[in-house]
């Protein structure tokens, strides 16, 4: 009886330790990672993870590597890890292109000659199919708390002669109320300026970040029209509620972007020039 509570007692700590060392694992690079098996990157490939794909870490090699990825150095470990489906299939990848925490999906928009992912941004029905090949104009609904500032875009499959890309932003009025808002999304904005992002090579772009001075920009408002604006689109209590305010920084009334625009000039082998612009919504009064 004593050995078999001491048996009993084994199993449950080897169960314990097993649960707790498991570690789960987020692929992050963009063209997938590479599952080899044995720790070396001459080793045979046994197959390839998709980006955002988990897989379980299930061992630390300690056998270190640096590789240079578009000019930046990127250091780390082999890992043992096993693949996602296959119960006994396990190999080792580069925990460089791993991540803990999971990815938000690409954003893929199909071009006539390209296709434009855009990373790591939060949008509305993220599994939606988006394309401009017929269109010219295009609107994406951005999750709360997220924006398309700082990210990064990657050109795929391309056959334009030059991509040259701008961004611009709207601020729009919204009354806060302690939860609700109501967002003058219909009425006046300010719209700033067309620039450039950032280029880091003929494929891979950054759009621009804003500040807070940035998203308090507007223009010049008749308060008295404003009142009567939010009458007629909230109602006669927001109209109240904003009956002393002189400007339209003065809480409750509040300035904020609502829209962050890209727009790429296209420019095909035969010299065309063809204009396609996303307009990226932002939840505004939070």
């Amino acid at each position: 009886m004593k050995t078999t509570k001491h048996f009993l007692t084994a199993i449950l700590v080897l169960v314990a330790t097993f649960s707790y060392g498991q570690d789960y694992a987020y692929v992050n690079a963009d063209s997938g990672l590479t599952v080899r098996e044995r720790p070396d990157i001459s080793a045979s490939k046994l197959g390839k993870l998709m980006y955002n794909e988990a897989v379980e870490v299930v061992e630390k090699t300690n056998v270190r590597l640096v590789v240079i990825d578009e000019g930046n150095k990127i250091a780390g470990e082999w890992v043992k890890i096993k693949m996602n489906g296959y119960q006994d299939l396990k190999g080792y990848v580069f925990n460089g292109f791993l991540s803990e925490n999971k990815m938000p999906k690409i954003i893929n928009v199909k071009f006539p000659e390209a296709n434009i992912h855009i990373k790591n941004l939060a949008i509305v029905d993220d599994d939606a199919l988006r394309h401009l090949v017929n269109e010219n104009n295009l609107s994406i609904d951005v999750d709360l708390g997220h924006s398309p500032e700082k990210k990064i875009i990657l050109i795929k499959d391309n056959q334009y002669k030059s991509i040259k890309i701008l961004q611009r932003y709207e601020n729009s009025i919204t009354i806060m109320n302690e939860g609700p808002h109501c967002d003058l999304i219909n009425w006046k904005h300010y719209y700033s300026d067309w620039k450039p992002i950032k280029k880091i090579n003929n494929l891979k772009f950054e759009t621009l970040s804003y500040s807070q001075a940035d998203y308090k920009q507007f223009i010049p408002v008749d308060i008295e029209e404003l009142k009567q604006v939010v009458s007629e689109q909230c109602g006669e209590d927001w109209a109240k509620y904003i009956e002393k305010v002189t400007t339209v920084n003065q809480y409750p009334t509040g300035v904020t972007t609502s829209k962050i625009f890209l727009k790429f000039i296209l420019i095909d082998l035969e010299d065309n020039v063809t204009e396609k612009t996303i307009a990226f919504v932002i939840p505004m009064g939070c």
